[in-house]
């Protein structure tokens, strides 16, 4: 399916899998190098020297990979893994993985907590502290055994859940409860009347063992977001791309239309040039990035799939009308209009309103200037304030009026020359492609549009029985990141993607 997006001699060769130092180097490198030698920013298209190191991280385990950030013991029997470009992709897939990472759900039991828990020289068991949820041990036999001596069940409740609760045990039942110690099930209740029975071992193995901590529904979208930048950028890296937020508000323009467009953020190459690279200037752009922050699919009416569909549409011809703008200048709408040119009705010089005098009601200013000054000297500020904060508001809404019959500001940004970069001279079609998200899934989508088509839009006509009319739309499977496998899959179609994009 990937070859579909791009052309197939753009993709990763699949002897890029093996480990470049073994001595396969010079042999994978030069099939990219038969194709494409070079990337239009004059350095040599990364090889396998450059992916194999993030495919080989993107394969960690990520129970594997959690330890590794957050500094803790490996698990039993495993080595510790070092992940160095990807490092901030798995601190961000595992904020995501509390909210939708099922892999490990499922109660608890005390088999899993006796293997999990390692043994000291002297025979005692102890538990791994910095362990995750998951592998931490829930109470050693002495515990157990002086828990069931005790003839008050809410002392023998005490024991059980610990000494301490959890730094990241949650106490509500609308949150998934992780067994970092063993504890008391949600339903029994920590408070029982003397004459409830002793409360035996058997009840930690009800508890939650997985990584959840609440469900899918409710994660912020700046979750999903950043967990996409944390993925794209060690892979842009390579290729001298930047992932950058919209530093306008993107809009896509039909005819007089503006109409807002959800951009998670936008794929930008740096100039050869290194003053305008100092200055932050960018080429581009060269493909979007969109997270559907919504959770409900599958509408009866099916209103909701199209809905989707046209939020991608929106979003693809956006970049389209963006790469459509290399070698022309903005027109600024109603630039040159006379009530833009001329002074303000009544002779003003277009400054901001001020207060009106009115010389007729000067006796009865004098006469409310004598009350305030009786007034008591709390009563006097508070009143004064609230006349401040009231002409504030006020002069501020009349500047608006007046900022609204002005020329609107610039649609395009300063810092960022329009490009349609790897463009295919030899189609008049752009490919435009867009990295789609969906919960904690990806997927690689390719839109062909014609220039015409982008004519049409703006300016209007009859497109009727024009070949360029329908908009053709490719796009691949969807990839979990949370599996390793599809990660891998994923970022060999966004390789592919870049390689061709950015070809000399």
């Amino acid at each position: 399916m990937l070859d579909q997006l791009v052309p197939p001699q753009c993709l990763p060769s699949s002897l890029w899998g093996n480990n470049p130092d073994i001595g396969s180097s010079k042999e994978t490198s030069s099939i990219s190098a038969s194709v494409i030698s070079r990337l239009r920013n004059g350095t040599l298209i990364p090889g396998d020297q450059a992916y194999h190191p993030r495919m080989k991280e993107l394969l960690f385990d990520n129970e594997d990979a959690y330890r590794a950030v957050h500094r803790r013991i490996p698990r039993p029997g495993k080595s510790a893994v070092r992940p160095a470009y990807l490092r901030r992709f798995y601190i961000a897939l595992q904020i995501v993985g509390e909210f939708w990472d099922t892999s490990l759900d499922g109660p608890a039991h005390a088999s899993d907590n006796v293997t999990n828990a390692s043994s000291s020289p002297d025979g005692k068991v102890v538990s791994d502290k910095f362990a995750p949820s998951s592998m931490q041990s829930t109470y050693t036999d002495r515990e157990h055994q002086s828990s069931s001596k005790h003839k008050n069940p809410d002392v023998a409740v005490s024991h059980l859940a610990g000494a301490e609760e959890p730094r990241s045990m949650a106490t509500s039942k609308s949150f998934a409860v992780p067994i970092s110690q063993s504890m008391v099930p949600s339903s029994v209740s920590p408070k029982m009347s003397s004459n409830s029975p002793e409360v035996s071992g058997n009840v930690a193995q009800d508890n939650y063992a997985g990584r959840r901590m609440s469900t899918g529904t409710m994660m912020p979208g700046q979750y999903r977001d950043n967990l996409l930048k944390e993925f794209l950028e060690p892979l842009l890296w390579a290729f001298g791309c930047r992932y950058e937020m919209p530093r306008i508000q993107p809009h896509l323009y039909v005819r007089s239309l503006k109409i807002p467009v959800d951009l998670s953020g936008v794929v930008y190459c740096t100039p050869k040039e290194r003053p305008s690279s100092m200055t932050g200037s960018l080429e581009g752009p060269l493909l979007g990035i969109q997270g559907r922050h919504g959770t409900t699919f599958g509408e009866e009416d099916g209103q909701s799939d199209l809905v989707d569909l046209l939020r991608e549409v929106g979003a693809m011809l956006l970049i389209a009308q963006e790469r459509s703008r290399e070698g022309a200048h903005e027109v600024i709408p109603n630039l040159g209009k006379w009530f833009i040119t001329k002074p303000r009705w009544g002779g003003g010089t277009g400054e901001a309103m001020g207060e009106p005098l009115d010389l007729a009601c000067e006796g009865e200013v004098i006469s409310q200037q004598k009350q305030r000054d009786e007034e008591p000297p709390t009563k006097k500020r508070s009143r004064e304030k609230r006349v401040r904060v009231e002409r504030t508001r006020e002069a501020a809404r009349k500047d608006n009026i007046r900022k609204s019959t002005m020329p609107p500001s610039s649609r395009w940004d300063s810092r960022i020359k329009y490009m349609r970069v790897g463009k295919d001279t030899e189609s008049e079609f752009d490919n435009i492609y867009l990295i789609s998200s969906v919960n904690h899934h990806v997927c690689i989508v390719r839109l062909l549009v014609h220039p015409d088509y982008l004519s049409y839009l703006a300016n209007g006509g009859d497109p009727l029985g024009q070949p360029w009319f329908k908009l053709q739309i490719d796009r691949s499977r969807w990839f979990d990141l949370l599996s390793a496998e599809d990660r891998v899959e994923a970022m060999k179609g966004i390789w592919g993607v870049l390689t061709w994009l950015m070809r000399a």
